[in-house]
């Protein structure tokens, strides 16, 4: 059995997941792990996370890390705010011939569609080490790349697609995220990263881009729309108070554009309260008789006609198949060739065996 050698960075909602999971695995070896927190320096990475001390120390020391000659790092850092930060924590890693498996950097997901900034870092970095970055997203990257690519088999024609989240910020404790980017609790028509498309663009052309090229397809123009519903009454939620009138239900679309027309559409419906969810919007899908509060819709147009749903019941089913999407691809992202590893290019996997 091959044993893979991890050092685990971060500790936010889906990296101590991405942790647990790490520790899980049979064929996974923790060897270190950065914190961000340096009141978190210094401990022992299973009480981090609430469990048995597994005798792995944390710290912010990123040259002791890279001393200890990983053969991956799970990357769980928070890259929405400062992607080109992001990429260069990365590339110390990557440039010493440490592959890296991470959610924290959309731009990633296809070189296609990376950005220059980014690609001038980790280009370089990847070619010094021989090393490989494979980069999932945050859609779940599984639920609108590996799960829709796999769907397509069972079409004969497909005229046009529709990859839609549904999710409830309410319950998800992250105020920067639901407030400052999407919105929630904001005038109706404040101008957010978000509703300008600047994130749309940035989080999930590769997506796009990936599911146009499982088509056959090349994506000639990206275009964006957003919409937002008002709050019924105040509410007190995990990012705190919203009041009645902000926002509390947006939709929003990344649409890619194929022969003048809208081929192939990302988007989200997401709410503080469900009930504030436009009648003539997307339905959001039922989990088990109730609203799900993660949910995620493949739509097929063309022959035949259908759609996948993904149903979770709650917020931390959604984060878990997030973070495993990336853990469990690291067999396969260690054996890719150096680069860039694109979500199209990796065969379906599955989780290792487990511990117990």
């Amino acid at each position: 059995m091959v044993t893979y050698r991890i050092v685990h960075w971060g500790t936010g909602a889906t990296g101590k997941l991405a942790l647990g999971a790490v520790l899980d695995r049979v064929d996974y070896q923790l060897v270190g792990h950065y914190v961000v927190n340096p009141e978190k320096a210094g401990r022992d990475s299973g009480e981090i996370i609430g469990r048995a001390p597994v005798g792995v120390i944390a710290t912010q020391d990123l040259d002791a890390l890279i001393a200890l000659k990983p053969d991956v790092v799970t990357y769980f850092g928070n890259g929405v705010g400062n992607p080109v930060a992001t990429a260069k924590d990365m590339a110390r890693f990557l440039e010493a011939g440490i592959n890296v498996v991470t959610t924290s950097s959309s731009e990633l997901i296809a070189r296609e569609t990376a950005t220059p900034e980014v690609l001038a870092i980790i280009d370089p970095a990847c070619e010094k080490g021989q090393s490989s970055i494979f980069a999932s997203g945050v859609d779940p990257g599984f639920a609108t790349s590996q799960l829709a690519i796999t769907c397509y088999s069972a079409a004969h024609r497909i005229d046009r697609v529709r990859l839609q989240e549904f999710a409830d910020y309410g319950v998800y404790p992250d105020e920067p995220t639901g407030r400052h980017f999407f919105g929630f609790g904001l005038a109706l028509d404040a101008v957010t990263p978000v509703s300008s498309g600047v994130l749309l663009r940035r989080m999930w052309m590769g997506t796009l881009n990936e599911n146009a090229k499982a088509l056959g397809l090349e994506i000639e123009d990206y275009r964006t729309t957003h919409k937002a519903a008002p709050a019924a009454r105040d509410y007190d939620t995990a990012i705190g108070r919203i009041d009645k009138g902000s926002t509390s239900a947006i939709w929003f679309q990344l649409i890619g554009m194929v022969g003048g027309e809208e081929k192939i559409i990302l988007e989200h419906i997401n709410w503080i309260n469900v009930d504030d969810v436009p009648a003539e919007w997307p339905v959001p899908p039922k989990y088990r008789g109730d609203y799900s509060a993660c949910a995620y819709r493949l739509v097929v147009e063309g022959d035949p006609d259908f759609d996948v749903e993904l149903q979770m019941r709650g917020d931390h089913e959604g984060l878990m198949i997030t973070a495993l999407h990336a853990v469990n691809a690291i067999p396969l992202t260690v054996a890719a060739a150096p680069g860039i590893v694109n979500q199209a290019q990796l065969a379906p996997y599955g989780t290792g065996k487990l511990k117990g």
